[in-house]
């Protein structure tokens, strides 16, 4: 399997066999990633509604065997006059899209103490589950591995930002891409929240319309996101009217949110502990959630796995998370249309899991595929 990569980090060796390390670069390296994927995995996998609503299926297994590094884009280069090997990577996107039935792009955000290799298998499960027939591009910032270094993590993650924000510039400006699809894991929601928010207030003068016509952003995913709540919603302002759909998965469960929750700030958006936030931010974080800008999945309601609902990766070791989630990016559809049903006991619109969900998604995807 081969996907696409774009890397903050800083680059050694020859530039068909590179390697990156844990420190902060000087622009954005694009580049393929090949990767060995077990033939075991399409073996077992059983003809369901959905390759992971089948109990049998084993999730593939990849490793990564190759990066080749096929252009650099510079801080300060101008967006429109590329260079002859960027201007190739964006024609190779254009290539694929028109030989892949998903006209979309793809991007997987990773989170904090990931190395490479694990990124670029995170980011084939989702090409692997469309059965590669999607554009997949690993977004690669620098990381340390070691928790002890959260902190490294964290400001390594705020200087990735503009490139970020470059970087969706570039796919917007020279792919012809239908929609450009992000879904940001743990830390790696602070690099996309901040970016979007930057690239929602930094064109003035320009109309919403207009913006969000040039920029094409479809579903904006966060898995469980490690970024400050009160940041998160303050953000959201900035750029919730640009994408088709953002998602907030939430998770009042998970073990490393609490964790890290202990450091100074607030608690994560990932576990939405609404008490932490004033009156005015309640009121702006309802005002997207019940006005459908802003869904937010309560994953502690799925129970289609045997794994403990603390987890940190629920988007894709839960088989009904994973489901939901590409059920969402193949076909750009509210929760209610994904057999999702909503929950707003406490004023702010959720949406669960029912105990029925393979039933309802069956019903709901031979609906999405005769549209």
């Amino acid at each position: 399997m081969t996907l696409l990569y774009a890397t903050t980090r800083d680059a050694h060796g020859e530039a068909g066999e590179r390697s990156y390390d844990a420190s902060l670069g000087d622009g954005l390296r694009l580049g393929v990633a090949t990767l060995r994927v077990n033939d075991a995995s399409t073996a077992v996998r059983e003809e369901r509604v959905l390759p992971l609503l089948s109990g049998a299926w084993d999730r593939p297994t990849a490793r990564l065997q190759n990066l080749s590094e096929q252009a650099v884009f510079r801080p300060g280069a101008d967006l429109e006059a590329l260079s002859s090997d960027t201007a190739l990577f964006f024609s190779s996107i254009d290539r694929d899209l028109s030989a892949s039935p998903d006209k979309d792009v793809f991007i997987y955000v990773h989170g904090g103490m990931n190395s490479v290799s694990r990124t670029a298998a995170d980011a084939a499960q989702y090409r692997e589950l469309t059965e590669r027939g999607s554009v997949v591009v690993a977004f690669v910032w620098p990381t340390t591995e070691y928790f002890p270094n959260y902190l490294i993590d964290m400001s390594n993650a705020r200087q990735s930002v503009p490139a970020f924000g470059r970087f969706i510039e570039l796919l917007a400006r020279h792919t012809r891409a239908e929609h450009i699809n992000i879904l940001a894991h743990s830390a790696g929601s602070r690099i996309v929240s901040s970016a979007l928010a930057s690239l929602g207030t930094a064109a003035k003068g320009v109309q919403r319309d207009e913006l969000r016509d040039r920029l094409r952003l479809g579903e904006v995913y966060y898995a469980a996101a490690d970024v400050e709540i009160k940041d998160f919603v303050r953000q959201l302002g900035h750029y919730a009217d640009l994408p088709l759909r953002i998602t907030l998965q939430a998770n009042r469960d998970d073990n490393i949110l609490a964790l890290v929750g202990a450091f100074p700030g607030t608690s994560r958006a990932g576990r939405l502990n609404v008490d932490e936030l004033s009156a005015a931010e309640r009121e702006t974080l309802k005002y997207w959630a019940n006005g459908s800008r802003l869904d937010i999945v309560d994953v502690t309601s799925e129970r289609g796995g045997n794994l403990m609902a603390r987890g940190h990766a629920l988007w894709y070791e839960r088989r009904w998370v994973s489901s939901d989630v590409l059920l969402e990016f193949m076909y750009h559809v509210p929760p209610q249309m994904r057999g999702l049903q909503p929950s707003d006991s406490d004023g702010l619109r959720r949406w669960v899991f029912p105990s029925d969900y393979e039933k309802r998604v069956a019903a709901a995807l031979q609906r999405l595929r005769r549209l």
